[in-house]
């Protein structure tokens, strides 16, 4: 499927943030997401615990 017409050659924004970091500033990057993410999961019912989970594991105490 080609472009419509009149719409322009644009080139995508990239988020240079993102394309200078180190591999170990890109893993600290994403474990910081991973823990705000259980964090926000801990504070609203543990939903996204109980999805990983599955249902046939047994109720932690």
């Amino acid at each position: 499927m080609g472009r419509r017409k009149g719409s322009k050659n644009k080139r995508p924004t990239i988020d240079p943030l993102h394309t200078i970091m180190t591999n170990e500033e890109r893993l600290e990057f994403i474990a910081s997401l991973i823990v705000d993410r259980i964090e926000n999961d801990q504070e609203g019912g543990r939903k996204l615990l109980e999805k990983i989970r599955g249902c046939d594991e047994p109720e932690l105490a």
